[in-house]
């Protein structure tokens, strides 16, 4: 395997469609729900919690940009390759291949669940992950261009979506914010850590590095797609402590479609469902940039072609939607996504950005007495 990578220029993308493909791996169906997980540990701070944890999402981004600046145009794969040889850095590889397989089962399986509650609740759970499934497959033949392309499209509906909160808006009652830090710092950091799963899925740029142009501007589109997720996420989060009972919220399943529920039109009524079925296309780009990655990897370490390994993944994506089938199951299985996505997408790219440095002084320190000798 080679450690740097350098595409064919017609697959080059330029580094400010970052901005587009980092918020829709971070904005996805979690933004359904997150609002009662975090408000479950923190309370009332709930909101600190979501900026502590986008602090540490800057800081995380900083750091991965910074390892991938050590090389000319390397990826994870390339990276692990270098650093721990051949067969360890096959392990490191294949496991992030499968937490991003279970990530994108954990997307369509849950979207799947919001489908089934608001919209059609007697269709079956392997019926929509099967069109889902035909859906992702056929965009995802069309390449990284093609999916850079539909991720451009989900962001104005994310954008559209949050248009659509102003109702709530006008009906929250912000004295319930108060008191401020009213929660330990324990609770606030815990909350910060169940956040941590909604905000996971920037360090795609890991993989998609040596296909940016420009890669000295990476470092700024891609703190600031991480901005925006972050300043998204604490909007909804303080309108929805402003605008529930705190009993309220933490019955609540889907808070953000709760509030959409009160949205009406002279010529529009029940606007959750539309909502609903506009966020297919969020939920598609998640879905094709996990699959996108999952598919490079196979490429990169056994130069597997993709569509093979696309039906593979989504046939046993299908099968698993039979194993985990019942609410309980799917909640164990997500609380375990959880704590994986907390290690793959913060503890360890800040590991890996201290191994890289201490490996390149190391090296450097070994070339310059070799020069000395000579």
């Amino acid at each position: 395997m080679k450690i740097n990578v350098y595409p064919p220029k017609n697959m080059m993308l330029h580094a400010y469609l970052l901005f587009f493909i980092i918020i829709n791996t971070q904005v996805g169906v979690g933004i359904f729900t997150f609002q009662r997980v975090v408000y479950e540990a923190s309370m009332r701070d709930a909101w600190i919690s979501v900026i502590v944890a986008g602090l540490v999402t800057h800081l995380i981004m900083w750091l991965i940009v910074r390892t991938l600046q050590k090389y000319k145009s390397a990826d994870l794969f390339g990276i692990h390759y270098d650093l721990y040889g051949k067969w360890i850095g096959m392990v490191f590889n294949l496991l992030y291949i499968v937490y991003y397989f279970l990530v994108t089962f954990a997307v369509m399986r849950n979207y799947s669940s919001v489908v089934q509650a608001w919209i059609f609740p007697d269709i079956p759970t392997w019926v929509l992950i099967l069109l889902i499934s035909c859906l992702a497959f056929y965009a995802a033949m069309g390449g990284i261009r093609v999916i850079v392309g539909i991720c451009l499209f989900s962001f104005i509906v994310t954008l559209l979506t949050v248009l659509l909160f102003h109702s709530s808006i006008q009906h929250a009652i912000w004295t319930q914010l108060l008191p401020v830090l009213d929660s330990s710092s324990w609770d606030i950091m815990n909350g910060a850590v169940r956040m941590g799963f909604s905000l996971a899925g920037f360090e795609i740029i890991s993989v998609i590095y040596p296909f940016i142009l420009n890669k000295n501007r990476v470092m700024l589109h891609s703190q600031l797609a991480v901005l925006f997720s972050n300043v998204l996420y604490l909007f909804i989060m303080v309108i929805s402590i402003g605008y529930f009972a705190p009993d309220q919220l933490l019955r609540s399943l889907w808070p953000s479609l709760n509030m959409l529920k009160i949205v009406e039109y002279p010529y529009l009524e029940r606007l959750e469902f539309i909502v609903i079925s506009a966020w297919m296309l969020v939920i598609l780009s998640g879905i094709l940039l996990n699959t996108w990655l999952i598919t490079r990897g196979c490429k990169r370490m056994w130069k597997l072609n993709p569509k093979p390994v696309l039906i593979a993944v989504f046939f046993i994506i299908l099968l698993m939607s039979f194993v985990f089938h019942k609410r309980l199951e799917v909640k164990d299985f997500m609380i375990r996504l959880e704590v994986s996505s907390i290690f793959f997408s913060f503890i360890y790219p800040a590991l890996l950005c201290c191994i890289v440095f201490i490996v390149f002084a190391w090296r450097k320190k070994k070339q310059r007495k070799g020069g000395e000798h000579t």
